[in-house]
């Protein structure tokens, strides 16, 4: 719950008010950005076949030609999922309501937006560089999902468990379906974080997207490969 106007929100929990700035908010989209600009100035300096796809030894077993989506495709995966997350989040804000668990929840996915960018450019690198830059694009991938996870552990460090909504509403003890309740997302019955309320209308629809864009992604690559 928010605090009552005049009460001090301690310094060890996370501000219920926090919300990002709209330039924090683009940095991830503007380094995608900035190495689809890279790629168009250098594309024809590229490889006619380049390769995306590495066996456990770090040898290339999967090519494409030069071709722009081929190419791009790394760029264009970090730009859906950005989107996807910059959806949720700001389904978050209009949905849930504020305090402690949505700020932390927030944070998450902003940060989840710059993991993606960072680690989409770093594939596309690795692919130009026909795959010299592979070892530390690997390296930072793994500090990257440490940093992240660590991040996420920090950020929902003692966030008390919010009041249950409707026990009744859940089904099998995973999902919330409440048709009378105007909240798209509610807390997690366990754990951190959000779940759909399966009772929304728009519930459906994020749940398709949530499962097209993965499933979109893999299909690209094995038809690219």
């Amino acid at each position: 719950m928010l605090a009552e106007k005049g009460d001090k929100v301690p310094a060890s929990s996370p501000d219920p008010e926090w919300s990002p700035g709209l330039p924090l908010q683009a940095v991830p989209f503007a380094i995608l950005a900035c190495a689809a600009l890279w790629l168009a100035r250098h594309f024809y300096e590229l490889p006619e076949r380049l390769p995306i796809h590495w066996n456990w030894r770090g040898e290339a077993d999967g090519f494409v030609g030069r071709n722009g989506v081929s190419v791009a495709l790394p760029l264009l995966i970090g730009a859906a999922v950005c989107l996807m997350l910059a959806a949720f989040r700001s389904g978050l804000r209009r949905s849930a309501p504020g305090g402690a668990l949505r700020a932390a929840t927030l944070k998450v996915l902003l940060a989840g937006e710059y993991f993606t960018a960072l680690i989409c450019c770093g594939v596309l690198a690795a692919s130009v560089t026909s795959g010299r830059l592979l070892k530390p694009v690997l390296w930072f991938v793994f500090a990257a999902v440490v940093g992240l996870v660590t991040f996420a552990a920090y950020a929902a460090r003692g966030i008390p468990r919010e009041r249950a909504r409707n026990p009744s509403a859940w089904q099998a003890g995973l999902f919330y379906v409440d048709r009378h309740d105007p909240a798209l997302f509610v807390p997690k019955r366990n754990g951190f974080g959000y779940t759909f309320n399966f009772g929304h209308p728009a519930a459906l629809l994020l749940t398709v997207a949530t499962l097209v864009v993965p499933l979109a992604i893999a299909l690209a690559a094995l038809l690219l490969r």
